[in-house]
């Protein structure tokens, strides 16, 4: 799987530079010259193309421009408004006759269909070297004007198309593996992961224009919009990744609420994206909670790997590589883009496959960690097992096990130890044989059967030992840890609970047991 994305992630690289950098002059048709003599929002980037740098200012723009040098009869010229998410464009000649395009509206409305609005100019210019433009967008208005021939038009459109699948082949990639990772492990945070992957592949098509021109051809569907639910919904589904994966319920909890407020928030804010909202505010919010996320998601996985809870080191670097991306994206709005797209699609390029190997990392050394774990324990849950066996006859356990009515014990044992091993229900603090009685399909007084008759131990007995376990494991991996913090991130909910149990069950107390395994260890 991962010499796949080696693969595609090469012709990707590939292919975008030899179709930016093979891009020459030869095709070049006419100039392009806006009349207005205030630049404060707008630039002239050569002869062919003129830059709209509007900001959002959701009110129509009308502009007029003159194009001059035209080409011979034999060529086609075409006004083209590349890399931008206008909901509105239209151009018109001189006595009105107008084309209209823009995702606002349905794409196989326009007079060419594409994944950005084109405009032949042909016709307009028959009567004068003069067009009108007027331009409506709800986004952040930052478009170039393009003047193209055909041939530079399909050019353009391949290289934009091409990379756009190419990085749509490498997430679908990626979610295959995560779904077949999710199938042998069935943990929580791969689920949330794949969830995000396809978040990324469906914002490559919306917001590249794809969807729009391939898949929802007759739909008017404001790029805008698009891209704001889409923002949002890799923000919620990037949080519960995060959360599951770096177990910040229980080791962070005050960061469990932050990041439950930011979905929250998150959930407004794209609700408020189908109102007349003011645009800015809901851009540079949904900036600030991206920000604030992943910010904080780097710092907790320094904070895991010092403590060597668990590998995070591919994840820190996903999780940088995230931020950058994020980073370039604001910068390039003024200066990293080149105003003609081509640096643009580049850092897309180069950026999102970096980041789709990394996540890659993250999930396969997760997992080789997960299957150590759940070996450890399967294990250790056999030997307490025939600890028990060994204390009872044959006959008299399969009498104990005859009067369970209605279950099978081995499927249910299986289960039992599914949720013991990988999903460490252990953990939660106001876990009740209620709650796993429900998650086990059985009744209250089955569990407790199947405990007391055939595992010959009691349910808080069953916790205690569990949280005392996966204390120790802690200790060992980070012997610094704060004795408090540690009772109540395996699940006691007090120090004197939590005391007694580990005294119980080791023999030592916390500070003993560490004690034990670094003789410096301070008291607390």
């Amino acid at each position: 799987m991962s010499r796949i994305k080696v693969f595609l992630f090469l012709i990707l690289v590939s292919g975008a530079f030899s179709q930016i950098y093979s891009q020459g002059d030869e095709n070049k048709v006419g100039h392009l010259r806006i009349l207005d003599r205030d630049h404060a929002n707008w630039k002239q980037i050569d002869d062919f193309s003129v830059l709209l740098d509007w900001g959002f200012y959701p009110e129509p723009i009308d502009l007029r421009f003159r194009i001059g040098n035209l080409p011979e009869e034999s060529k086609t010229e075409f006004l083209i408004f590349p890399w931008s998410h206008l909901d509105s464009v239209q151009v018109c000649d001189l006595k009105d006759n107008c084309l209209q395009a823009g995702f606002a509206h349905p794409v196989d409305q326009w007079l060419i269909p594409g994944i950005f609005p084109v405009f032949p100019l042909r016709k307009f210019l028959e009567s004068s070297s003069e067009i009108k433009v007027r331009i409506q967008s709800r986004n952040y208005i930052l478009s170039e004007v393009r003047l193209v021939s055909a041939e530079e038009l399909y050019s353009i459109t391949t290289l934009y198309s091409g990379i756009v699948f190419s990085l749509l082949a490498l997430v679908i990639v990626q979610i295959a593996y995560l779904i077949n990772s999710y199938v042998r492990l069935r943990s929580k945070w791969i689920l949330y992961q794949i969830l995000f992957s396809i978040g990324m592949g469906l914002t490559f098509l919306f917001v590249s224009g794809i969807a729009s021109r391939y898949l929802f051809p007759g739909l008017g569907f404001p790029l805008s919009l698009g891209k704001k639910i889409m923002i949002g919904y890799l923000i919620i589904s990037g949080t519960l990744w995060v959360s599951y994966f770096l177990k910040i319920k229980q080791n962070f909890k005050p960061v469990w609420y932050f990041y439950n407020s930011v979905n929250i928030l998150t959930a407004i804010l794209v609700a408020l994206s189908f109102t007349q909202f003011p645009r800015l505010f809901i851009s540079r919010s949904f900036t600030i909670l991206y920000l604030a996320v992943t910010g904080t998601a780097i710092i907790l996985s320094l904070i895991a790997m010092k403590r060597k809870t668990i590998q995070t080191r591919w994840f820190a670097m996903s999780m940088f590589s995230l931020l950058a991306i994020e980073i370039l994206n604001i910068i390039s709005y003024k200066t990293y883009f080149s105003f003609d797209g081509k640096s643009f699609l580049f850092f897309i390029g180069f950026f999102v496959p970096i980041n789709i190997f990394l996540t890659s990392r993250v999930v396969r050394t997760r997992i080789r960690e997960l299957e150590f774990e759940i070996a450890l324990r399967r294990k250790e849950l056999e030997s307490f097992q025939n600890s028990v066996l060994e204390n009872q006859s044959d006959s008299s356990n399969e009498k104990r096990k005859s009067t369970i009515i209605g279950i099978n014990v081995d499927e249910a044992l299986a289960r039992l130890n599914r949720l013991l091993d990988e999903d460490k229900i252990y953990l939660e603090e106001e876990l009740r044989i209620s709650d796993l009685a429900a998650v086990l399909g059985l009744s209250v007084h089955q569990v407790s059967e199947l405990l007391n008759q055939v595992l010959n131990i009691s349910f808080p007995d069953l916790l205690k030992k569990y949280r005392i376990e996966e204390a120790k494991r802690i200790i060992l991996n980070d012997p610094s840890v704060n004795i408090l913090d540690l009772a109540f991130s395996v699940g006691f909910q007090s120090k004197s609970s939590f005391y007694d149990s580990f005294k119980k069950y080791t023999g030592l107390t916390p500070q003993e047991f560490r004690k034990s395994l670094l003789p410096d260890a301070p008291e607390e």
